[in-house]
């Protein structure tokens, strides 16, 4: 079966991006990477459960990540997950994408310089 083209995964959905984030960090699971997601948004977002494991399930059915073993030490009734090496080049072609966006903002003076 031929390796997909990661390119036709973009644009992810602002959530798929941060999970994508947080796995890249290693192997995690659901609420963990809820308080990750918010702690890194300041309280500018409230991730509900339903909504991480819709967005989870579509990762996981599309290749970019996968279920993982328990690690050493884990509590082995979490669903543990990672990222894929097709989530990993995804991730980054995405970043990509986005500092382009940010740039051409940047390039109309639409950002501050703060």
């Amino acid at each position: 079966m031929p390796t997909p083209d990661a390119a036709g995964f973009l644009p992810l959905h602002p959530l798929e991006f941060r999970i994508l984030l947080v796995l890249r960090q290693g192997t995690s699971w659901g609420s963990r990477i809820v308080a990750e997601i918010e702690a890194r948004e300041r309280s500018r977002v409230t991730l509900y459960p339903a909504n991480l494991y819709r967005r989870v399930r579509d990762l996981s059915s599309r290749g970019l990540i996968a279920e993982a073993e328990t690690p050493p030490g884990g509590d082995p009734r979490r669903g543990y997950m990672v990222i894929t090496p097709l989530g990993a080049r995804v991730l980054s072609l995405e970043a990509e994408r986005l500092q382009g966006l940010v740039a051409e903002a940047a390039a109309e003076g639409l950002l501050s310089d703060a």
